[in-house]
């Protein structure tokens, strides 16, 4: 049988895939009206199609129309309000969804769409970088880093490594599990990016073991235990190096 391909239809499978073996953190109750699918189809609909109202034409559209786009497309059973999908996310670990991103690269390297991506004598490269995914000056919660500006106020933001494969030769990155930067239970020190870095080596490094790597990344990774682990778990490295400047006496 020939293979499938990549598309909306597989990806979303995955999706459902990945969500048939969370676990389900409610009691049993009136609350759970709601399945996670629906949940987090629901949620994920709304990102994919760009539309933060689109829930909400859902319910209007199959009065008119006997049928609508949350069913249709995303196979919704029920739709769930906003606060409804914000009151049983907040209930799971964004990293029972990390899965997908390794099944989608598991796919793309298996038909053939990674090949383009080798350079360095069939190297990947993949970059390492931080981002803030969350700010905001009044919403915040335990696991937030906050900023104090000169003015008093402070900024609450929630940060993450978003790793990418990519090439000078392609206009499109593909996408790997994220790495959030965030107090890790039981370590006493401050998490940083560089901490978070090490995570996804030791994580995924699994992931690319037939499969040369070379990761790349700015100054902040530029020392010795950093290179030291991507050796350890056999990833080359390039990374920035800039000079440190003196004062004269």
């Amino acid at each position: 049988m020939e293979a499938m391909a990549l598309n909306f239809g597989v990806i979303l499978g995955f999706i459902t895939k990945a969500v048939a073996i969370i676990k389900d953190p409610r009691q049993v109750s009136n609350a759970t009206r709601y399945s996670i699918k629906d949940t987090v189809l629901a949620a994920f609909s709304v990102f994919f199609m760009q539309c933060e109202l689109f829930l909400e034409h859902q319910p209007q559209m199959h009065r008119r129309c006997g049928e609508d786009n949350a069913h249709s497309l995303f196979d919704l059973s029920q739709i769930p309000t906003t606060p409804q999908i914000r009151n049983i996310l907040d209930g799971i670990a964004a990293r029972e969804l990390f899965c997908v991103f390794t099944w989608i690269y598991r796919r793309l390297e298996r038909d053939g769409y990674v090949k383009p991506y080798h350079c360095l004598g069939g190297h990947l490269l993949l970059g390492l970088d931080g981002t803030q995914y969350f700010s905001s000056q009044t919403i915040h919660c335990e696991c937030c880093w906050s900023c104090t500006h000169k003015n008093g106020t402070i900024t609450y933001f929630h940060s993450a490594i978003i790793p990418v494969i990519f090439t000078p030769n392609q206009s499109q990155v593909i996408s790997l599990a994220p790495e959030f930067v965030t107090p890790q239970d039981g370590c006493q020190k401050q998490d940083c990016e560089v901490a978070a870095a090490k995570r996804w080596i030791t994580n995924y490094a699994r992931e690319f073991k037939n499969q040369p790597v070379t990761l790349l990344g700015d100054d902040l990774y530029s020392h010795q235990p950093m290179s030291s682990h991507c050796l350890e778990f056999g990833m080359n490295f390039i990374f920035t190096c800039l000079p440190q400047s003196h004062t004269a006496l």
